[in-house]
This record gives structure tokens, C-alpha cells and sequence, in this order.
């Protein structure tokens, strides 16, 4: 599946309407009659052609995000970062479900990873980056942005995912109402598994700028403090190094003890900093942790559902049967044949007798 863009595309061309194809988070087919707007300019460092998709029909905006014309080598890195994005943005909706997901999280809408130009499909995002607001939040926007980002590096580690690129431009704020959202999964990696890549080396944490490794929610956790830190102070960070002036700032001081620790190990979670913000955990709250069994108990929990529609209640007929093969009734099987009598004062010849007779019995 792919999309037919009657030519848009490059920045500055007006719109057109086209067919656009690609497969939904619940593994079904979709086609949408929609609108594509021009090419924007892509975030720093990142090979994507980025531009807004809206349906022609209901009116719904998306962000969709493809590969361009790059050369081979490029290519290669970029349709890696593409498929991790995609398969971590569906981990997240396998997590939290469709009622339970935080808006804090990126949502995926739909991709198409082998079609001609691949493309990942996602809710458009109300919030500007966070890059626009440094230095300018009001005291209690700046309360509101810490528990916010924290709440978030929360729900990603009750995911079971490390973002692994945390950073003024990828997680996003509306002043407004107040919201944060975190975008940009491609360089994040399932915690404990080997780190995808290496995110914005200013904002990282110092074991991932050390090399390889295992992927750990400590690590987001730094990163997000930089950002807090940085965003509502104003004041700049340092590459694997506590900001500057962090000692002089008062709360913040206590709020990130042990965050700015080397050893990831040594750091507080998110949990953690939540509570010394006075903040419920999201997760005790409700939100369910990561089950890697929870996709094959919902198909269980579904069938079993399917048995007891089928089955009728006291004193009601039984449904009639559709016309699928695992909705048949079983086969009425003929009656069994009566056994041959025995002769008088013999037993029935069942069993052995019937077999070899009472003469082979002994």
C-alpha cells in the first residue's frame, strides 16, 4: 500500500488531493481520500519528508512522515530509524490500549513500511516545541512542565521503552493548556535491549556517549532533567555534565539529587522524581506496566466472550448457528449398534469374549 499524491509534495506547491493507503495499528487495511500538504523542513539531523495529510471526508489532520530520495548509505540509516520508530509507537498502543493512552506519547495512526516511499502516519501534534519557550515560562508553567516531562519518562518506562532522545525540539509544550507530548521514537529501543543509536549527544546521558549498550529508563531520566532544567531556567547544559548553576537553584536542587549521577544505576527513576514533586505515580494510578502475554489474553478473553454469546441462557432456545466453520454444531454421530447377546448363563460377549471367544479365554 503507499499513497498517490497528484504531485504535492515540495515546499512552497499548494495542495492536492489524492489516495492514501497504509495499515492501522490493529493490523487492518486502510484507504483515505485525502489532502496533502507541502514538504516542511524536518528537525535537525533527520533524513524525513514531513508534511500534514488531511482527510478529505471528516476533516482529520495527520503528520506524515517518509523517506525522501536519499543515496544508499543514507537510506539505510533512515529506513532504520523509520522502523524503529514504527515498532516502538506500537508497543505504546499495545501497552496502553485506545481509552488508556497518555497524551503525552505520540500516537501513531497508520504506516507502510514496504511500500515504495515508506511512511509512518501520526496524530497531528497541538504543541510547539519546547526549543520555543525557553527561559520564558511563568513560575507555575515551570512546576506544570517538570511534573509533566517526568510523568511522561514514567509512562515510557511502565512501557518497557527508552525514548533515548529527549531534547528541546522532541518534546513539545501548549502553554495554553499546558500540555506536553514527547515525538520523534527513532532513536528510542525496548529497555534492556541494545541501544538503537545515539540520539543528540548534548542531551545524552554519559553511558550512552560512552558506546554501545543496553537500553535504561535511567537514562531518559537524565536527559529529561537537562530539558526540565534547561527550558524553565533558561540556562544552558553541558554535554555528560551537570548544567550550569544547577547547585544555586534552590528546589531544583533537591528535586534532581542523584539525577546528574555517571552511573546510570546511581540515579533516581521517574517514580521518584514524581513523588519529591508531590506528583502520583501514573502508574499506580491505573495505567498498566508493560505484559508481554497481554496481546494473546485479550484474543483468549475474546474467544471465550465468543463461546458464551453461543451459549443460550436457562429457558432460551440456542442461537442459530452462522454459517462459519468454527461456528458449526458438531456432527451427530449414528447410534452405536447394540452388543450381541450371550448365550444362557453366559455374559454378554463384550470385550475379550467378543474378540477371541469364551474357548481362547481359558
Amino acid at each position: 500500500m503507499g499513497a498517490v499524491s497528484g504531485g504535492a509534495g515540495q515546499a512552497g506547491e499548494p495542495s492536492a488531493e489524492g489516495k492514501l493507503g497504509y495499515t492501522d495499528p490493529e493490523g487492518y487495511s486502510v484507504e483515505r481520500r485525502v489532502e496533502f500538504g507541502p514538504d516542511r523542513p524536518a528537525p535537525p539531523g533527520q533524513p524525513f519528508r514531513i508534511r500534514d495529510v488531511r482527510d478529505v471526508e471528516d476533516g482529520s489532520v495527520f503528520v506524515q512522515k517518509r523517506l525522501g530520495r536519499l543515496d544508499p548509505r543514507r537510506r539505510v540509516g533512515a529506513e532504520a530509524s523509520l522502523e524503529t520508530e514504527i515498532r516502538v509507537l506500537l508497543r505504546l498502543v499495545r501497552t496502553f490500549g485506545g481509552a488508556g493512552y497518555p497524551r503525552e506519547l505520540a500516537r501513531v495512526a497508520g504506516h507502510d513500511f514496504d511500500g515504495v516511499e515508506p511512511f509512518l502516519l501520526l496524530e497531528a501534534s497541538p504543541c510547539p516545541p519546547a526549543e520555543d519557550v525557553v527561559g520564558k515560562l511563568l513560575t507555575e508553567e515551570q512546576d506544570a512542565f517538570r511534573r509533566a516531562i517526568f510523568r511522561t519518562v514514567r509512562y515510557l518506562e511502565s512501557a518497557g521503552v527508552v525514548h533515548g532522545d529527549l531534547t528541546p525540539s522532541s518534546v513539545r509544550w501548549q502553554r495554553e493548556q499546558r500540555r506536553l507530548q514527547v515525538v520523534d521514537f527513532g532513536h528510542a529501543a525496548l529497555a534492556g535491549e541494545p541501544r538503537s543509536s545515539l540520539g543528540t549527544a548534548l542531551w545524552a546521558a554519559p553511558g550512552p556517549l560512552r558506546g554501545p549498550g543496553p537500553a535504561d529508563p535511567h537514562d531518559d531520566v537524565w536527559s529529561a532533567a537537562q530539558v526540565a532544567y534547561h527550558v524553565t531556567t533558561g540556562r544552558p547544559i553541558r554535554q555528560g555534565r551537570v548544567p550550569v548553576g544547577v547547585e544555586t537553584q534552590g528546589l531544583l536542587l533537591d528535586l534532581f539529587q542523584g539525577v546528574f549521577e555517571a552511573d546510570a544505576v546511581r540515579r533516581p527513576g521517574a517514580a521518584e522524581l514524581l513523588r519529591r514533586l508531590g506528583e502520583p505515580d501514573p502508574y499506580l494510578a491505573g495505567h498498566a506496566q508493560y505484559d508481554p502475554l497481554a496481546e494473546g489474553r485479550r484474543g483468549y478473553e475474546a474467544a471465550m466472550e465468543r463461546k458464551r454469546q453461543r451459549m443460550p441462557l436457562p429457558g432460551q432456545p440456542p442461537p442459530a448457528y452462522r454459517a462459519g466453520a468454527e461456528d458449526r454444531p458438531p456432527p451427530v454421530l449414528p447410534p452405536r449398534p447394540p452388543e450381541p447377546p450371550g448365550r444362557p448363563g453366559e455374559p454378554p460377549r463384550t470385550g475379550r469374549f467378543r474378540l477371541f471367544g469364551k474357548d481362547r479365554m481359558g
